[in-house]
């Protein structure tokens, strides 16, 4: 009997030196959940924070939570939880970004942590204080007689030569494309040319054939040895003039067929007509046969081109403002078929 008695109290004993090791060790373990207010704006953010202070021969778990901490406090941003070194051990710190969008008082709940002693095994929860806070609305100024108004119109801006600058751009853009298709549409479709150049009126043939036979006689070339050169510029100056005076093929006939063209012709006369005979001859002599002329020759030919040139040139008839006034006044005056 005594020896049971005895074993019993042993027994007793040792439970409660392991139970007051057991209490020593959660008494060095502590926790806290909170935000950093207890009133907050509709809308506004704060911060929720979670600490846990133990020494390094205890390990502790934090509350997990996914979207909201509670139902009405929706979750922003979480942090990773920061360890800290402290004297007596660890401390975790965790922090969560959170809002709320419904008015009224709340309370979070008593947070489970879990405390696991390694040595032992053994696994134990401690639980954070409630916390209580209070979501409020925007208060309204019921003084202010302009404090709830309605909403106002846009304000009307002036234009700006950046607003303008796209848009005239685009036009100009738009307005050459459709000048270029006008462009291609004229050359390719109704093929005209783009761009026509304007052709200068030409000359009278005798205006023309004049100032070559200045320049003819300018360049002296008989009188240099150059009788062939001479002869060869005068036909061709009097052939160019006979063509585009007389419609006579000339540049591309022989002398002979010059000479029976221009005797069909009523405007030459039967000395003018001679004259071009011997003249467009003695060319061919000097230019084909090699024949050498006299001075008296040379200047013979060249008087007959500008005699030539001159009486066969079109005569211009100036009347004066009487008889163009008196020509106007007779077919004024003159009946009509109808009369």
């Amino acid at each position: 009997m005594m020896n049971k008695f005895l074993n019993s109290i042993v027994v007793l004993i040792g439970l409660i030196l392991i139970q007051g090791t057991n209490l020593t060790m959660q008494a060095q373990v502590m926790v806290s959940a909170k935000l950093d207010t207890s009133m907050m704006l509709i809308g506004d953010q704060t911060e929720f924070r979670m600490e846990a202070t133990f020494p390094d021969s205890v390990l502790v778990g934090f509350p997990i939570f996914a979207d909201t901490i509670i139902d009405k406090l929706e979750i922003l941003n979480i942090t990773n939880i920061d360890t800290q070194k402290v004297d007596d051990g660890l401390k975790l710190v965790q922090e969560y970004l959170v809002t709320s969008f419904d008015s009224g008082w709340y309370q979070i709940p008593p947070l489970n942590f879990t405390i696991t002693y390694p040595k032992s095994g053994r696994v134990d929860t401690l639980q954070s204080v409630p916390t209580f806070f209070g979501v409020m609305t925007m208060p309204l100024d019921t003084a202010n007689t302009n404090a709830i108004a309605d909403i106002k119109k846009p304000m009307e801006a002036p234009i700006t030569i950046q607003e303008i600058l796209p848009i005239a751009g685009i036009g100009l853009g738009v307005a050459i494309f459709l000048f270029v298709v006008y462009l291609l549409y004229m050359k390719l479709a109704r093929k005209k040319p783009i761009f026509v150049k304007k052709e200068k009126p030409k000359e009278p043939a005798h205006v023309i054939a004049l100032r070559d036979l200045d320049l003819l006689q300018e360049q002296k070339l008989w009188q240099q040895g150059e009788a062939k050169a001479y002869y060869s510029r005068l036909t061709e100056i009097i052939r160019t003039y006979i063509e585009d005076r007389f419609s006579i093929p000339a540049m591309e006939s022989t002398t002979d067929e010059i000479i029976d063209a221009c005797r069909k012709s009523d405007e030459l006369s039967n000395e003018l007509k001679n004259d071009l005979f011997d003249t467009l001859t003695l060319a061919d002599f000097v230019k084909f046969a090699k024949a050498i002329t006299v001075a008296t020759e040379n200047e013979t030919s060249l008087k007959f081109a500008y005699n030539f040139v001159l009486k066969t040139k079109p005569v211009e008839v100036l009347r004066d403002e009487d008889e163009l006034r008196n020509e106007g006044k007779d077919i004024e005056n003159k009946p009509s078929l109808g009369n």
